[in-house]
């Protein structure tokens, strides 16, 4: 009898340190598990990916939207914060008896634990007067200079951000709905050829003093100024040989001296009516008349390929393309519209479209730098 009581001790004292050892195993695997850095590891780039796919597929279906003359509606994510809870528990359960051969000494054990995350997501619809002055008004020229000195193209840029530069027209009918008479790119892309011929690392945007007041200027490198590719530029925007010329904004071009350049920026609407031209509507679509089309002189239909050939491109079709094959994708009016993933042109403009209205949205407060006549 004594012997069995000693027996059933050091079996309590054995399943007791069995608990222990449990539990501190607990501890030891919460230290390995480290829920809270592999949460962050894993869902920080997960949230990243997600809004900005979803922003793509937003700004993407309202220039589908604009082509097809609908409504437009903004709806950006606020804010994110999640809540992580990591729990774990055991118990330990004893029947020991004193009884004869027939009673049962057993031991229960067991372990739980529970991994919880509640994600919350805070949605701002983007209206109001604020809003809708800054997407109907003229970017602002401090936009335009950070454009142009943060190593974006300046033919992509001008295409994107100007009307008209000395009454060259830049199809800034396109500007607002598709208007009937197509436009004549041609005098427009003569420019851009002469500035692509002159390099972009001769010439600087910025701004100068003039009377005392700071106004946006180009400048241009006095060792360029005499070169045929500057001569080019100067038969096509029909101004004098000069190193520094003013740039008027929204001027009017009638009273423009030799050494004044006059441009019209589009609104950042206008820039996106403008690249709306580039989505390809299912033939379906133009036959029942879904969008309003544009005519040349001679009363053909215009192929706005011509103008959005190398800028941006929209695709459609009836059938779900691959997400191995697109870059962004939605679907509106029974169609997919995407842009393809090898279609690089087409995917930097949409980039720089971004970041416009990252811009064009916020407070942009002198951007560019003084400048200087040049003496190299």
């Amino acid at each position: 009898m004594f012997a069995d009581l000693i027996n059933k001790k050091n079996k309590l004292i054995y399943l007791v340190l069995t608990l222990v050892a449990l539990l501190t195993g607990c501890s030891a695997f919460d230290s390995l598990l480290q829920v809270g850095p592999d949460s962050v590891e894993d869902g920080r780039g997960q949230f990243n990916t997600v809004i900005a796919e979803t922003n793509d597929q937003q700004l993407l279906l309202n220039l589908v939207k604009r082509r097809y003359g609908d409504n437009i509606a903004l709806l950006e994510v606020n804010s994110v914060s999640t809540t992580l809870e990591w729990k774990r528990g055991g118990g330990l359960a004893l029947n020991i008896f004193d009884g004869d051969a027939n009673d049962s000494n057993n031991i229960g054990l067991n372990a739980n634990g529970a991994y919880t995350e509640r994600p919350t997501i805070t949605y701002l619809p983007v209206k109001g007067p604020e809003l809708i002055k800054k997407t109907l008004s003229p970017l602002d020229p401090d936009v335009l200079i950070l454009l142009s000195r943060s190593g974006w193209r300046m033919d992509r840029v001008m295409k994107l951000a100007l009307n008209s530069i000395n009454d060259i027209d830049n199809a800034s009918a396109a500007s607002g709905p598709t208007p009937a008479l197509a436009p004549d790119p041609s005098e427009f892309n003569a420019l851009l050829l002469a500035i692509g011929k002159l390099g972009r690392g001769n010439f600087q945007l910025g701004y100068t003093l003039v009377n005392d007041q700071r106004v946006l200027a180009l400048s241009v490198k006095k060792s360029m100024i005499d070169s045929p590719e500057m001569q080019d530029l100067l038969d096509v925007l029909k101004i004098d040989k000069h190193l520094l010329y003013v740039v008027n904004v929204d001027a009017n071009t009638d009273f423009r001296s030799g050494s004044e350049i006059d441009i019209e920026l589009r609104s950042l609407a206008g820039i996106e009516f403008y690249l709306s031209h580039g989505v390809q509507v299912p033939e379906e679509h133009l036959k029942n008349k879904k969008v309003q089309l544009s005519y040349t002189k001679d009363g053909d239909a215009y192929d706005w390929n011509l103008i959005f050939r190398d800028l941006f491109q929209v695709y459609s079709s009836i059938e779900e393309p691959s997400s191995d094959v697109v870059a962004t994708k939605v679907f509106w009016r029974g169609y997919w519209f995407y842009i393809d993933d090898a279609d690089i042109n087409s995917k930097y403009t949409f980039m720089l479209l971004n970041q416009i209205n990252a811009l064009q949205s916020g407070n942009v407060e002198n951007a560019g730098p003084l400048l200087t006549l040049p003496v190299n």
